[in-house]
């Protein structure tokens, strides 16, 4: 089977089903499953070979063989189990248990692509010619998503370091390893991606090398975009480097200056404005600034200095880039990547929203690090961030009040039923209640069932997960939070609750991915104690929620900012349905049309369209209120002619971030867009990877350093070992080192360390809590699409 699958790289097809070889790979696959009965694959010796196959054919072919793949995992997890060449602790075989009822859930069954059958048993053995037929044009072949690979690929890594733990000696993941490597960096569009993928998730170790490998295979794959509209095959490519990188990126030396240099592979990533490469995109950024944050990078640093000062050598291809899709990081950095992430907001998954609100507040966070000061405190840099936040975070917008209008939302709610001891002791002041009162976002109503019934549910999002974990400050408490509104949609749980996913950077050859730490810090009185305006004489005071005003004339000095942020709110209301999210983007607009008069027509016909229609439709005096507020402002000061115009965004480069930040394009802007990410990632190589080749010659990459499996008798027949014994590099071997005696090579199993102490690897693209030993339960497993 290695062998044949080898072979297919000699003449590549675009699916592994069209090549003239895939009759002999189903037919192998289908006589493996029978071999894999009372352990006849000899698991002990093939573990590594085994596994590799079945990434490499999970979700492929008709019906019957994605389930015989699904059969063949089965049986191999028994096989480990009943094997009596292996001797596993108690604790081992309990988690084999445990992986093998995970394997047999629904959940499982869908990544396999056999969601709809009720028995894989059962199909995979029809007696049905029909049924049973390999060819392609009997069945409709399924689209198997990578992120369902790399669920797979990280629960047979599970397995595969629960055992190596009882076998000290153990070498099988570093086979696996070499298997997949030679597969990632070898052109077979149908292959190469899942080996990327593979490869990310299960190693243990990279070198500048291999990242220059794969950022070229990312320019390949750019490039090929470039020469027809068919290019499917492509994105994949170029998704799948994008998660290699993702996962390889904490394995990085500190030192190295790739760090922060993937940052901007991230923003090129998500400048193509495809919905797949999008999701892959954000997994990058998001891995890339919690293992920044983890090296204390933004300590003494912003966000914008950090990554700025590495751009300078590529900033001829930046610029060109920045034009082309409408955001200038030169003229303001955190609000061109504002821009970049607000498209999330539309993104189809409610996953991928998720993970945008979760960087969005990363983000908050690490810009007003290395400042000592608040979280939630406005100023020029955090305000960008605070305004994408306005909609999705009920923290944020108790904690960023306004200061000229009194909300109208709360017409028809009586205060009187509310508790006050629910509010801090040191906010029991009348003005301090009197002003939470005004806000439409923080006050209590008598029940959830009120809540229910004026706001719809939003995305996927459970109800019994929308609570805000509140700060301290301003916020009702934990044990009475019960009695008071809970915000119809907040994500705020998504900071307090997830570890972000991690992995640790190499040292000694050992990696452990340790717990992640909290990127945002959510104790307020640890900050205050923190603070004094003495040490800090240049920062405002720390944010309270009758102080810390969004819209500060007073901070927010710089008539650019003060367009970027009207403009940010104002795309916020185009592009939303939401009659909740509308409320409050309309009383933040209405308080900006009165504290920012002269820029305010910057956002005029962003904003014409939307409220003519619901001037003329709409019949919710709460939503009429703060529009009505609005157009008088507007008419106030229409006798004096405007200084800025819709224009005045274009002097400064950002004429696209009103579009940028709308729902995905239905035509794919790769072609158009795809020749300068090749130039700038080109730049990035001579620049950054300079002379890395040496690290990894040409045939290191195409063969493994151990070929063939362990030459281990079993109870096999010779015919069956001689089979199915072979590796899928034998064949390369045998080319480039004829004089080596495949016979006489001896390997065992039990022949190297072993990584007893090592994680598994989080994926970025599956924010999971930390379990327990033998824990095989999953959240958030992404269907394909």
């Amino acid at each position: 089977m290695c062998k044949i699958i080898d072979k297919t790289c000699l003449s590549p097809t675009a699916t592994l089903e069209q090549h003239l070889m895939w009759d002999d790979i189903a037919i192998l696959a289908r006589y493996m499953l029978m071999l894999s009965f009372n352990n006849s694959l000899d698991v002990a010796a093939h573990l590594p070979y085994l596994f590799h196959v079945v990434t490499l054919l999970v979700a492929t072919g008709p019906l019957s063989l994605r389930a015989s793949t699904h059969g063949l995992v089965i049986n191999i997890i028994h096989s480990l189990c009943t094997c009596s060449q292996l001797h596993f602790s108690e604790e081992t075989k309990q988690v084999l248990r445990l992986s093998l009822t995970e394997f047999s859930l629904p959940k499982f069954y869908l990544l396999f692509g056999i969601s709809k059958v009720k028995s894989a048993a059962v199909i995979a053995f029809r007696s049905s010619y029909r049924d049973r037929s390999f060819s392609p044009g009997s069945y409709e072949r399924e689209t198997f998503a990578l992120t369902s690979l790399e669920t797979v690929t990280e629960a047979l890594l599970e397995i595969m370091e629960a055992c190596m733990r009882d076998i000290p000696t153990c070498k099988w993941l570093d086979q696996w390893t070499e298997l997949a490597q030679k597969f990632a960096f070898q052109y077979n569009p149908s292959l190469q991606p899942r080996a990327l993928v593979v490869f990310g998730c299960i190693s243990k170790r990279v070198s500048h090398g291999q990242i220059k490998q794969i950022i070229r295979i990312l320019s390949k794959g750019l490039e090929s975009c470039l020469k027809g509209p068919d290019n499917y095959n492509s994105q994949v490519l170029i998704e799948a480097t994008v998660i290699a990188l993702t996962k390889l990126q904490p394995l990085l030396n500190k030192d190295s200056p790739m760090h922060k240099v993937l940052f901007w592979v991230a923003m090129a990533v998500l400048q193509l404005d495809e919905v797949n490469l999008y999701s892959a995109g954000t997994a990058l950024l998001e891995q890339n600034l919690h293992t920044l944050d983890n090296l204390r990078v933004f300590n003494d640093k912003s966000p914008e200095e950090v990554f700025m000062e590495i751009r300078r050598p590529l900033e001829w291809h930046c610029k060109q880039m920045d034009h082309f899709v409408g955001l200038n990081f030169n003229s303001n950095f955190n609000f061109a990547l504002v821009g970049h992430l607000l498209k999330g907001y539309r993104h189809p998954s409610p996953t991928i929203v998720a993970r945008t609100v979760r960087i969005l507040h990363t983000l908050l966070a690490l810009v007003n690090k290395h400042r000592n000061c608040d979280k939630f405190e406005v100023n020029t840099q955090s305000v960008a961030y605070l305004a994408a936040l306005l909609t999705m975070s009920e923290e944020v917008r108790s904690r960023c009040s306004l200061k000229h209008r009194k909300s109208l939302l709360l017409t028809d709610i009586s205060m009187e039923n509310v508790p006050m001891e629910t509010y801090p002791i040191h906010h029991n002041e009348a003005s301090c209640r009197t002003l939470r009162e005004n806000q439409p976002w923080s006050s209590p109503k008598n029940s959830d069932r009120h809540l229910a019934a004026n706001y719809p549910t939003v995305g996927q999002i459970s109800p019994r997960t929308r609570k805000s974990m509140s700060l301290d400050m301003g916020q009702p408490s934990q044990a009475n939070t019960k009695k008071l509104l809970g915000t119809r949609k907040s994500f705020d749980h998504l900071v307090s609750d997830t570890k972000a996913p991690k992995r640790q950077e190499v040292e000694s050859g050992i990696t452990t991915p340790p717990k992640m730490r909290r990127v945002a810090e959510n104790d307020y009185e640890m900050e205050t104690q923190r603070i004094s305006p003495q040490q800090h004489p240049h920062l405002r005071k720390v944010s309270v929620s009758e102080s810390n005003v969004l819209l500060d004339e007073e901070v927010l000095t710089d008539p650019k900012i003060q367009a970027l942020l009207l403009t940010v709110l104002a795309t916020l209301v185009k592009y939303t349905a939401d009659e909740f999210d509308q409320r409050i983007l309309y009383e933040y607009l209405a308080e900006a049309s009165v504290v920012f008069p002269k820029v305010f027509p910057v956002v005029h016909n962003l904003l014409d369209f939307k409220i003519n229609t619901l001037l003329s439709q709409c019949q919710d005096p709460n939503l009429l209120n703060p529009i009505h507020g609005i157009v008088q402002s507007v008419v106030y000061h229409e006798e004096s002619p405007p200084q800025y115009q819709t224009s005045y965004l274009q002097s400064f480069g950002f004429n696209g971030l009103w579009r940028f930040a709308g729902p995905f394009s239905k035509q794919s802007q790769i072609p158009d867009y795809a020749e300068l990410i090749v130039k700038f990632l080109d730049a990035l190589i001579d620049t950054y990877l300079p002379g890395m080749d040496e690290e990894i010659s040409e045939e290191s990459l195409l063969t493994p350093t151990s070929p063939y499996p362990p030459a281990v008798q079993s109870q096999l027949s010779i015919t069956a070992n001689l089979n199915l014994s072979n590796s899928m590099t034998s064949l390369a071997t045998s080319q480039h080192s004829p004089g080596i005696d495949k016979e006489n090579v001896e390997l065992s199993p039990t022949a190297a360390h072993s990584n007893s102490g090592r994680i598994r690897h989080g994926s970025a693209s599956q924010v999971q809590k930390q379990r327990s030993t033998g824990s095989f339960k999953r959240h958030n497993v992404k269907k394909m699409v």
